[in-house]
């Protein structure tokens, strides 16, 4: 049995689209995530679907903080 979670992931608002989609892209490759996508209106927030028994949520917060320095989950 598979434990899904979701977190959501405040990024600076003044990350570029283009930026947005990589890091959709790069977020999605880790075994485990289902679905990793930014809010259609709350553009800095990522969410991301994962399965907690293959990945922390903490794995998937550094590879984003490659982005955002600042970035935050709740």
């Amino acid at each position: 049995m598979t434990d899904i979670a979701v977190i959501t992931i405040h990024i600076h608002p003044d990350l570029p689209s283009v930026d947005r989609e990589r890091l959709e892209q790069e977020v999605s490759i880790f075994d485990g995530v289902t679905l990793a996508r930014f809010n259609h209106k709350v553009k800095h927030w990522l969410s991301v679907v994962y399965d907690s028994d293959s990945i922390t949520a903490w794995k998937i917060l550094n590879r984003v903080k490659q982005w955002d320095k600042n970035a935050v989950f709740y």
